[in-house]
Order: structure tokens, then sequence, then C-alpha cells
């Protein structure tokens, strides 16, 4: 009889705080002996969850994505005076840096390179309209797996006062899909639903988040802009968080649905400074979670061959 099992992998946005993520992946590639890519159908990654998902769709290893944080993290964000003082009224930095890190990793290789199905969100501020980055999974889907991984992922992690829009040929300008799917598992699950055509009972999904803050008890709760510019975009990111996996929770049930998401201190890591701390956090957390996605089955899996509907 087929397998009918349907696995998720879904990757949370968060800068460089994805260095935990790619950490937490390489050890599972190295203990397992398997490429993650290959237990998947389906990887759905914002920001810098989106550059992981590219990447692991292209080939990379977990290990190579993840020295892409250790390697490039000042290149991507120049730890200098004048990007904190030039914040004030513009992008913190330029994505000059951003763009020669990926094109080293990329290449001139397209979304429609990957060997398993993508869903990468991203933001239309000139529209305002949301603009999901999807493979060629779908007879509908004909336009996307066109485009250049370097460009997708420019444009999914975007951040907005952090990074500049990215500008697509046509002129359509794109910014970080966290602005409203951080966590984008609820998306990827309503994907394999609709799309794909999968019963809720056959899916599994797995969502790797990037640290979630421990709420301060100093943290206002009320005020004006001033006091609440950064507390409002922290209840904005955490709800659409708890929205997106409570949803899939209510979708397919707790037991088939996993999250990994450690707690820490605020202000222990941020998205444009490079902690190495997080490196030594993937292995602790692989070495925790390890023995329950054995049991939930997501070692033993194996995603068929994807096929597209349309090849480049």
């Amino acid at each position: 009889m087929p397998d009918s099992r349907f696995q998720i992998l879904s990757l949370d946005g968060g800068g460089l705080k994805g260095l935990f993520t790619a950490a937490f992946l390489a050890n599972w590639e190295k203990e397992t002996g398997s490429q993650v890519v290959d237990h998947f159908d389906l990887i759905a990654g914002t920001s810098t969850g989106g550059i992981i998902a590219i990447g692991l769709g292209l080939g990379l290893s977990a290990e190579e994505i993840r020295d892409l944080y250790l390697e490039k993290a000042e290149l991507i964000f120049p730890p200098t005076f004048f990007s904190a003082t030039r914040h004030w009224a513009s992008e913190k930095y330029t994505a000059s840096g951003l763009q020669t890190a990926l094109t080293e990793l990329f290449g001139d290789k397209c979304l429609g390179n990957s060997s398993t199905r993508l869903l990468i969100p991203a933001f239309d501020p000139q529209f305002q309209g949301i603009h999901i980055f999807k493979t060629a999974h779908h007879r509908r889907l004909r336009t996307d797996y066109k485009q250049s991984a370097v460009h997708v992922a420019l444009a999914t992690s975007a951040a907005p006062t952090y990074l500049p829009a990215e500008v697509a040929e046509s002129g359509l300008q794109l910014v970080d899909g966290g602005v409203w799917a951080n966590n984008p598992v609820g998306l990827a699950v309503v994907e394999a639903m609709d799309y794909l055509g999968r019963e809720r009972r056959d899916i599994f999904t797995l969502r790797i988040g990037t640290t979630t803050e421990v709420i301060s008890r100093d943290l206002k709760v009320s005020g004006g802009k001033l006091a609440m510019a950064a507390p409002v975009i922290e209840f904005m990111m955490r709800g659409q968080s708890q929205a997106s996996s409570g949803m899939v929770t209510h979708l397919i049930g707790k037991d088939h649905f996993h999250q990994v998401d450690p707690l820490v201190a605020p202000g222990d890591y941020h998205l444009d400074k490079l902690s190495k701390e997080l490196v030594a956090m993937g292995a602790a957390q692989w070495r925790h979670e390890s023995s329950e996605l054995m049991d939930l089955g997501f070692f033993d899996h194996k995603a068929p061959t994807f096929e597209p509907a349309y090849s480049l």
C-alpha cells in the first residue's frame, strides 16, 4: 500500500536567529545520516526561514546553510555606528551584503530547481497585498518557478526598516513575509489540503521557530506612539504566530503537529546581531526533541520524488 503520509516542515523568520534553525537541522542530518529535505513533501519558510527552505530545496546541506550565518553575518549586517544612526531615517542596512552572500550560496538557480515543494511568503506594500512564491506543485502555478532563487530569498527577507524592498524586473516591490506570516505553518497546511488535496488525517507537520522571548513583566501594554512602537510589533508578531499554530492544531490535531521553539530571556538574541550560542542551543534542542520526532514518525517517512507541473 502506498504511503499516504504527507510531511510539512515550516520555518519561522527571525534574521540571524535563523542560526538556531540551521544548527538544529544540521544536527538532524549529522545524527541520522540523511538530508532533511528527503523527509518532507512541502517546506514553507518566511524571511530567514525562507532562505533556509530554499537552500534545502536546492540541495544544500543544513551544515552549509548554518555556515552562511557564521561566515557572512557581518557582511549581511555590518556592525557599524553609522548603520545604527541611519536607522532613524532609513533602512539600517543596504541589501548588497545579503545579495552577495545569497548569490554565492544559490548561484543562478531558480525556484524551479528545487527538489521539493516550496512556499515562501512575501508582502507587496505598494498594492497592499500578500505575495506567496510557490514552486510549480499545481498546474495553476505557472510563473514563480521561473524566479531567481536569490530574488525570492531577498524578497521574503527584506525586513522593513532593516533592509530595503526587493524590486522585481516588473517594478513590483516586495518586503519580508514576516509582516503577515512570520510563522507560515498555517499557510503550509492549507496549501496541502487545498492545492494538493491532502486529507488532514495524513498531514504531519513540524514547525521550527527562531526562539521566543519570555514576556517581560515590564513590557508596556498601553500608551502612546513612542511608548508602544516596539511592544505593538511584538504583540502583532506573537499573535500571528500563535494564531497560525493554533489553526494548525485545530485542523490536523495536536498529535500531528510538533513545534520546536525554545523560550529565551528578553534581549538575549537579535535579528541583526550574530550569537554563536545559537549553535549550541540548536544541538541541545535537537538532543531534547529527537526522540519525540522519531516517535512521531518524522524520520521514517521518505518523500516521493517531486514531479512539478512545469519544468525549467
